[in-house]
């Protein structure tokens, strides 16, 4: 019987790193070798017990996306095999003929807490902050043609996989101009940078740190337009948003992260032309206050987005492997796996292009 190791959380900020029993693919699952897991910003709230999260029952493996190599596929798993190179996504939706299937992150929460979603995470509890994980096939995507490229370089793709669902619930086509709302923060950073990839003709990336917006330009080119707010007046806002945009944007989305406020956000939106749409992906803490008179007059639409469709991850890939998505542009700091704890200190520090990776 072979063992590997793995980080657990036993209790609020109990973490160790553990031996513990390599097992065999399910059915329906596969074992592989983990290249680089990427550490959000929040990780030490997820250890803490500070987030309002259905955390996976105790002791388990948190950590979410990863790159990894498959060692063995289980007998009813057809699309990958052993030596693939692969992205583990997190979430995992229950496969039946459901048109709300139960939901959850693997490694991180449940999505509600009905008796099918809490089976599902105690099935699939473990993520991949260790040297091997145990995944569901289904949340595996094979990254062919990508093998010359670094681990610490396609871990990039997991920073960008949840603004690319946004942009795809958009619907971003070529020439567009685009608002990104949080620009300079962990998720909106890689939203402007797909959407330079995506063909968009503007990106207009709204927020309070102007250095931080500049560097989006530096790094992106003329296409991206800083547009610095106050975030106190959503009137004054609205001005300065549209005047970047060139008078008014086709799309927005918004990526703000725990906002105790949502004036940008409506300023956002009223810096769409007539017929633009909105999409949320943020996770602001207080009510968006609509008025109906706007919204009718103006045509908008404003939709609520959680994470991506299930070919995203494919389709992300495929951006990178043509040369279209340049993920060098990430500034990936990595740390091996016994320095976990640095890594959760590192990775609360994160800004803009930043990602913090664990690489076993």
């Amino acid at each position: 019987m072979t063992t590997h190791k793995a980080w657990r959380l036993h209790a609020p900020n109990d973490l160790r790193l553990d031996e513990v029993e390599t097992p065999i693919p399910a059915a329906d699952g596969v074992i592989v070798r983990v290249e680089a897991a990427m550490v959000l910003s929040y990780t030490n709230k997820v250890v803490a017990g500070t987030l309002p999260y259905a955390l996976p029952p105790m002791p388990f493996v948190p950590g979410t996306n990863a790159i990894a190599r498959v060692i063995a596929a289980g007998d009813n798993v057809g699309h990958v095999s052993a030596g693939d190179r692969v992205f583990l996504s997190p979430h995992l939706r229950a496969d039946v003929p459901d048109p709300e299937p139960p939901q959850i992150l693997i490694g991180l929460t449940s999505m509600g807490n009905s008796e099918a979603a809490l089976g599902l995470q105690a099935r699939w509890r473990d993520g991949v902050f260790a040297e091997i994980a145990h995944w569901p096939a289904a949340c595996a995507t094979p990254l062919g043609g990508l093998d010359d490229r670094p681990a610490t370089e396609l871990i990039g793709l997991a920073k960008l996989i949840v603004p690319f669902g946004g942009l795809q619930r958009l619907n971003l086509r070529g020439g567009q101009t685009v608002i990104i709302n949080g620009a300079s923060g962990y998720f909106g950073s890689g939203a402007v940078l797909l959407a330079v990839a995506m063909g968009a003709a503007r990106v207009v990336a709204v927020g309070r740190k102007r250095e931080a917006l500049e560097r989006l330009t530096e790094a992106f080119g003329a296409r991206v337009i800083p547009a610095v707010v106050a975030g106190d007046d959503a009137v004054k806002d609205a001005a300065i948003i549209r005047h970047a945009a060139g008078g008014g944007a086709d799309l927005a989305l918004d990526l703000l992260g725990q906002a105790k406020s949502t004036s940008t956000t409506l300023a956002t939106l009223r810096a769409l032309k007539r017929g633009g749409r909105l999409v949320l992906m943020g996770s602001a803490t207080v009510p968006l206050e609509l008025s109906f008179g706007e919204m009718l007059a103006n045509d908008w639409e404003v939709v609520g987005q959680f994470m991506y469709e299930r070919t995203a991850p494919g389709k992300l890939a495929s951006l990178a492997r043509e040369g279209l998505l340049d993920l060098g542009k990430i500034v990936v700091t990595t740390f091996p796996l016994a320095d976990f704890p640095r890594a959760i200190a590192a990775a609360a520090m994160m800004q803009g292009l930043d990602l913090t990776a664990l690489v076993p």
